[in-house]
């Protein structure tokens, strides 16, 4: 993968679609948080030969004091954010594994060995944030899981547009949690959903693709949120090589009056689900993805 170069000046937009194999300049608008890294790791392979940056929130929404937080959704926080950023990730890194090139890397690891410049983003609709984006000029911005909502004045500067992967079928589900609401209202099937962020409003951009899986009953709403990655990823590969080969994304619009807008659950919604016999998080369910950033059997002593 191309190293990312110093932020430059911005360029003017020179259109709407991708020279032919040339290299973009991509910003990757994440949050930091577990299944944002597991989507940077299994999109690094469509990025390699791009000039990439990658720009970090802190958080999805407003900050709840601990009374008002949903203890559900405190414990699925704790799982996605505090492990993962206090724990697994400062561990493999003081750990010194190598990279294999067959581990997951944490952010820090992908900057170090992958040579992606990897920081934290000022919000983007701000006047520090939205220099930091003309700086990089990038020619596409992919957003996954990012924490603000980006307006106008930072939508107007990728020649290409900006991408946001969601995590739920629109415009059924839009807003935040969307795999919660599908398993919540008894769908047999929960996907994701890759659009055009075309103003700033949420999740109602023009659709480019939608993957769609079984609802597996047994398993918790991580595995699900987590298990929709891998397809996501495949829209998001597919229309990188798309736009590289200086092609137009096809698109489906929204229609405004479908589907509904859903915030966090309340302690209801959650005390709901858990009647309907769901369970938030299993151990197994970070054994088995934790697993992937080793082998650490090496490394134990």
């Amino acid at each position: 993968m191309a190293p990312s170069r110093p932020l430059g000046k911005n360029e003017p937009p020179s259109g709407v679609v991708a020279t032919a194999t040339r290299t973009m300049r991509i910003l990757c608008c994440l949050n930091r948080d577990l299944a944002s890294n597991i989507a940077l790791n299994l999109l690094l392979p469509s990025l390699d030969g791009h000039d990439v940056r990658v720009g970090l929130s802190d958080r999805v929404g407003s900050v709840n004091s601990p009374t008002a937080e949903a203890p559900d959704r405190r414990e699925l926080r704790v799982a996605e954010q505090s492990l993962p950023n206090e724990v697994l990730f400062p561990l493999i890194e003081r750990a010194g594994l190598p990279d294999t090139g067959s581990r997951y890397l944490t952010f820090a690891e992908i900057e170090r060995y992958r040579g992606v410049r990897v920081a934290p983003l000022p919000n983007p609709n701000t006047p520090a944030g939205l220099e930091a984006v003309r700086a990089f000029a990038p020619d596409l911005i992919l957003t996954i899981r990012y924490g603000a909502i980006l307006q106008a004045p930072v939508i107007s500067i990728p020649r290409l547009g900006v991408l946001n992967l969601h995590s739920g079928l629109l415009p059924d589900y839009r807003g935040v949690l969307a795999t919660f609401r599908a398993l919540l209202a008894g769908d047999s099937e929960i996907g994701c959903t890759l659009h055009y962020i075309a103003d700033g409003t949420i999740d109602t951009g023009p659709i480019v693709d939608v993957a769609r899986m079984a609802v597996a009953p047994a398993q918790s709403l991580l595995w699900h949120i987590l298990a929709l990655y891998p397809l996501g990823i495949r829209l998001i590969s597919t229309a990188l090589s798309k736009l590289n080969r200086g092609e137009t994304l096809a698109t489906t619009a929204q229609v405004a009056t479908e589907g509904g807008y859903y915030t966090y659950p309340t302690i209801d919604e959650w005390a709901d689900f858990k009647r309907r016999g769901w369970a938030t998080l299993r151990a197994s369910d970070l054994h088995d993805v934790f697993r992937r950033y080793g082998p650490f059997e090496a490394r134990v002593k």
